[in-house]
């Protein structure tokens, strides 16, 4: 699965054809959120909290609790991390009437909403395949980063 993201993403970054591994993410999550019932919200944010990924149901648009759902995310991985309590990557939470799945992979943090008859194995599954592609993500961010600090060398 990795080996295949990764692929679809250096084809995405050959000038012929621009953006395939981007557009069949893309279209991934437009499925998901058609195919899964119940899921309104998958958002991504980097380290400095600036979106990468977000896709929501036009009825969901609620910008300050979104916001304050991706702080929470900050602080929640953020306090595992201060407690030396594990590597805990993945929360499933319960809020009101919703159910809030959030992850971390690298500089990434994900946040997904649904509510609360969504089936969680499905939106688990979507989680499992957001993370590869994050995985691949981060790992040419790293590349990149290295070639640029090797070049100012």
């Amino acid at each position: 699965m990795e080996l295949e993201i990764e692929r679809e993403l250096m084809e995405a970054n050959s000038p012929s054809p621009p953006d395939i591994g981007e557009s069949q993410f893309e279209k991934m999550l437009g499925e998901a959120m058609t195919s899964i019932d119940g899921l309104m919200l998958v958002t991504v944010t980097d380290s400095d909290r600036v979106p990468v990924i977000r896709e929501a149901l036009a009825v969901f648009h609620e910008p300050r609790f979104e916001e304050a759902l991706i702080d929470k995310c900050y602080d929640a991985f953020d306090d595992i991390r201060k407690l030396h309590v594990g590597s805990s990557d993945i929360m499933t939470l319960f809020y009101g009437a919703m159910q809030v799945v959030q992850f971390r992979v690298g500089p990434y943090y994900g946040t997904i909403v649904c509510d609360f008859i969504t089936n969680m194995g499905m939106v688990h599954n979507l989680v499992s395949r957001i993370r590869d592609f994050l995985k691949v993500l981060s790992s040419i961010s790293k590349d990149s980063e290295r070639s640029r600090d090797g070049d100012a060398g």
